[in-house]
C-alpha cells in the first residue's frame, strides 16, 4: 500500500538504497486515532532486531500493573544471561538488577544480557517468556508478529511488521501512560560510564518523545519513533535502512511531512495483509558477504558518532547535515552484588615416579626390591655357557634346605635305582633357549623365586609384578 506522501524523498532514497532496501517498510500513523498517514510495505514480515524489546517492556509493565512483580524487584543474573551476544552491559552471575533499572538499560543501551534477565525473572525462562510475548501480540492484533526471544537477535521464524510495531507503540503509551518517560531517556550512567541512546531522533528532532531502535544484518537499521507537535503525536516506523544516519533522516522527514497535514488514511487495523509470508534476509545488502556473525551487536557503536558528518541523501531541498544533539542528563542505574566466585575443581595430582629424586639409599633399595623396574632381557648365552651358568648359579644361590628331623634310615636300594646327583641332573638336562639368563635368575632369587631343588626340580619364576611405569596414571 502506498499513500501520495513524500514522493520525492522516497524516490531519492530508493535511488540511494539500491536493491531490496528500496522496498523497506515505512509507516507513519497518528498515535491518538491510529489513522495512517504514510504506508509502504507496512504489513510485510521483517526481522524486528532490538525493537523486539518494546514487546519485552510491554509484558513486564503488564505484570507490574497486575501486581505480579514490582519495579523495585531485584532480578538475579543467570549464567545464560552472561553468554548473550552483544550488545550487553556485562553483568555476571551472583549480581542483581531491579526491573526498573533493567527496563531503562534495555531502552537506552539495548543490552541483550539484561533482556534475558528480565525474561527469566518474569517468565522463569526465555522460552516461557517468549510464549507470553506471543500471547500478548495475538491479543493486541499483531498478526504478522512471532517472537522467539526477548532481545531480537536473529532467530529463524522471528518476525514482525511495521504495522504491528505501530500498534504496539500505541498500546505502550496508552496502556501505561505513567511509564512513557521510559522510552525517551537520552542517556544512562552505570558506575562511571555514560551511555547515550542509539535513537538519533531523540535530542535532535524538536518534539521527539522516544521509543526504540534495532539492528541486525538480516534486518538493517530499524526504528520505532514518536514525536509531538501542536498537540498531536505521531508514530514513525522505519525498517531496513543501510545505516543509522539514513534511518535518522528518513524518520525526521516522515515527521516533518506528517505534521504538515492531517491524517486521512485508514486505521492501522485495516491495512491489507502482505502477499509476503517470510521476512527477507538483508545480510548481504546491509553487511556484505563478510558481514557480522549471527551474534552481531544490536546497534554498532560506530553508528552514532558518524551521524553529525553525513549528508542527508533523502532531503528534497538539497544536502544537509545532522546537527548536534542536545546534552542529556543521564539517568543513574545500578547493578547490585558482587559476581559469584566459581570454585575451580582441583586438578588431579600427578603420580610420582617409583623412587623420588631425593630419596634416601634405604628408600631406593626398598622401592627397587618391592617394585622392580622392567629391564630388557639380555641376549641368550651360547648353549655351552648356559649349562655352566645355570649349574653355578643354582648351587650358589639356592637357599640352604630347612633342617628337618632326621628320617629313619631306609633300607639300601640297588645301585641302579639310586637317583643321580643334582649336579648330574642339571648337567645332562636338555638346554632350553627360553630359560632366563644369569641376570634374570639372580633377580628372581632376590624376589624369593623358587630355586632349583636338589631333587632336580626345574627353576620356575613367579609372574613378575608390573613396573610402576605400567600402572594407571
Amino acid at each position: 500500500m502506498r499513500f501520495p506522501v513524500l514522493v520525492g524523498a522516497v524516490l531519492t532514497a530508493a535511488a540511494t538504497l539500491a536493491g531490496p532496501a528500496s522496498a523497506a517498510p515505512v509507516l507513519l500513523a497518528d498515535l491518538a486515532t491510529g489513522q495512517v498517514l504514510e504506508a509502504e510495505e507496512a504489513t510485510r514480515p521483517w526481522h524486528p532486531a532490538s525493537v523486539t524489546k518494546l514487546m519485552t517492556a510491554y509484558v513486564a509493565l503488564k505484570h507490574v500493573r497486575t501486581g505480579k512483580i514490582r519495579l523495585d524487584a531485584p532480578l538475579p543474573v543467570s549464567a545464560r544471561a552472561t553468554t548473550a551476544p552483544p550488545s550487553r552491559i556485562g553483568i555476571k552471575p551472583g549480581q542483581t538488577v531491579t526491573l526498573d533499572d533493567a527496563l531503562k538499560i534495555l531502552m537506552v543501551k539495548s543490552a541483550n544480557d539484561v533482556a534475558i534477565v528480565v525474561a527469566e525473572g518474569i517468565g522463569g525462562s526465555v522460552e516461557k517468556f517468549a510464549a507470553m510475548m506471543n500471547a500478548e501480540a495475538a491479543a493486541l492484533g499483531m498478526r504478522e508478529s512471532r517472537f522467539l526471544n526477548p532481545h531480537g537477535l536473529q532467530a529463524d521464524g522471528q518476525q514482525t511488521s511495521a504495522r504491528d510495531m505501530a500498534i504496539l507503540a500505541r498500546r505502550l503509551l496508552t496502556d501505561f501512560p505513567q511509564h512513557r518517560a521510559l522510552f525517551g531517556i537520552g542517556a544512562i550512567k552505570l558506575d562511571d560510564k555514560v551511555m547515550e541512546n542509539h535513537n538519533g531522533v531523540i535530542g535532535r528532532y524538536p518534539g521527539a518523545t522516544g521509543m526504540k531502535t534495532g539492528f541486525i544484518c538480516a534486518s538493517g537499521f530499524n526504528v520505532v519513533a514518536t514525536a509531538r507537535r501542536d498537540g498531536r503525536e505521531l508514530i514513525a516506523v522505519v525498517f531496513g535502512q543501510p545505516n543509522a544516519v539514513e534511518r535518522t533522516f528518513r524518520t525526521m522527514q516522515l515527521f516533518d511531512d506528517g505534521f504538515a497535514r492531517r491524517a486521512s488514511g485508514p486505521n492501522l487495523e485495516a491495512l491489507p495483509v502482505s502477499a509476503e509470508t517470510e521476512a527477507p534476509n538483508m545480510r548481504e545488502a546491509i553487511c556484505g558477504r563478510k558481514g557480522a556473525a549471527t551474534g552481531e551487536t544490536s546497534e554498532p557503536a560506530a553508528a552514532a558518532p558518524g551521524e553529525a558528518a553525513v549528508t542527508d541523501p533523502a532531503a528534497v531541498a538539497g544536502p544537509r547535515k545532522l546537527g548536534p544533539r542536545e546534552p542529556f542528563e543521564p539517568i543513574v542505574v545500578a547493578i547490585a552484588g558482587a559476581p559469584a566466585v566459581v570454585a575451580k575443581a582441583p586438578k588431579p595430582a600427578k603420580k610420582s615416579a617409583p623412587v623420588p629424586e631425593k630419596a634416601t639409599d634405604a628408600e631406593t633399595k626398598t622401592a627397587a626390591a618391592a617394585e622392580p623396574v622392567k629391564k630388557p632381557a639380555p641376549k641368550p648365552a651360547p648353549k655351552a655357557e648356559k649349562k655352566e651358568t645355570a649349574e653355578a648359579d643354582a648351587k650358589a644361590k639356592a637357599p640352604a634346605p630347612a633342617k628337618k628331623p632326621a628320617p629313619k634310615p631306609a633300607p639300601p636300594k640297588p645301585a641302579e635305582e639310586r637317583p643321580a646327583p643334582a649336579s648330574d641332573t642339571v648337567a645332562t638336562a636338555k638346554p632350553d633357549a627360553d630359560k632366563p639368563a644369569a641376570a634374570e635368575t639372580k633377580e628372581a632369587a632376590t624376589l624369593g623365586a623358587t630355586p632349583i631343588l636338589p631333587s632336580g626340580g626345574i627353576l620356575n619364576l613367579p609372574a613378575r609384578s608390573p613396573a610402576l611405569s605400567d600402572r594407571t596414571r
